[in-house]
């Protein structure tokens, strides 16, 4: 079964791919058959529609990596809490501890220091299971990944940008047709 990170990476990988196709000699020379057929205009309306569509793409994708980096970074944040928790638990029963031993009458400082150091420990191991299955959700958003479907989708726009360009200076419309009678004298 793919992950969510799976199918942004493997999306990725595709545009990346129709990247590589975009500039491959045959694509790069898309301009100079246009010009010929007389279709530039055409070529150049549909490659900036294109153009257009990729850049929503992308528009809707900055938001959803930046929500998944948020995303990864709270729960990175609320980490630390179960073990704060626990440790004020730790610190709540050591100081009950200690008040008891100096023998001056506050033997119940120990038990009420458990009685709250126990439920600090509980509530940090329920915390701990929260922020489990945190990471679990986060993991599913795929905050790794984002960037390089981003960085993918720039790279096909730059090349898709590149087919209004002809391959080189000299356009076969520039020369003569052939069969065409030169006007020598």
């Amino acid at each position: 079964m793919s992950t969510p990170a799976d199918v942004v990476r493997d999306l990725a990988r595709l545009v990346d791919a129709l990247a590589k196709l975009l500039d491959t000699q045959t694509a790069q020379n898309i301009a100079n058959t246009a010009i010929m057929l007389g279709a530039q205009p055409q070529l150049a309306q549909g490659v900036d529609a294109l153009g257009r569509v990729l850049s929503e793409i992308r528009s809707g994708a900055v938001p959803l990596r930046r929500a998944a980096l948020d995303a990864d970074a709270l729960v990175a944040l609320l980490g630390c809490v179960p073990g704060f928790v626990a440790g004020v638990g730790d610190a709540a029963e050591a100081g009950g501890s200690w008040l008891a031993e100096m023998g001056l009458g506050l033997a119940d400082a120990a038990q009420s220091a458990h009685t709250v150091s126990d439920p600090l420990r509980e509530f940090s191991s329920l915390l701990d299971k929260g922020v489990d299955a945190a990471e679990g959700t986060v993991a599913m958003l795929a905050p790794a990944q984002w960037r390089g479907l981003i960085a993918a989708l720039d790279r096909l726009s730059a090349s898709l940008l590149a087919l209004k360009t002809p391959a080189n200076s000299t356009t076969p419309a520039a020369s003569s047709p052939p069969g065409a009678a030169s006007s020598g004298g």
